[in-house]
């Protein structure tokens, strides 16, 4: 649940658990996907993406207190920050090109291979 403030405190996360029945009832929609592949490494979740996407690696911290949040220094492997940039969420990349992420990465000064 995100929160209209900009940087390290975003707001809550919520998870929703589903039976099978409903996951296949879901799944059975039409709708855009996206695929990628998160990894825990405290305090952070690793995103890496497949598709169109790949190659793109997001990493969101989780913490219990603001505290915390605001206190976090990023590992040097971390290369931008996006926080606070609508564009790297899930319901916009799930839209977005290619073509797109590349122009969005060179606003950042970030150059990966086209392919």
């Amino acid at each position: 649940m995100p929160v209209s403030r900009p940087g390290a405190i975003q707001g809550l996360i919520t998870n929703t658990y589903l039976s099978p029945a409903e996951y296949d009832l879901l799944a059975s929609l039409p709708a855009a996907v996206l695929t990628k592949t998160r990894f825990s490494v405290p305090p952070l979740g690793v995103d890496v993406f497949d598709g169109p996407l790949q190659g793109l690696v997001l990493a969101e911290g989780e913490f219990t207190t603001d505290e915390e949040a605001e206190s976090f220094r990023p590992p040097p492997e971390c290369v931008a920050e996006v926080t606070d940039d609508a564009r790297f969420t899930g319901g916009r990349l799930v839209e977005t090109s290619r073509q797109d992420l590349l122009q969005w990465l060179a606003e950042y000064g970030l150059h990966p291979a086209a392919s």
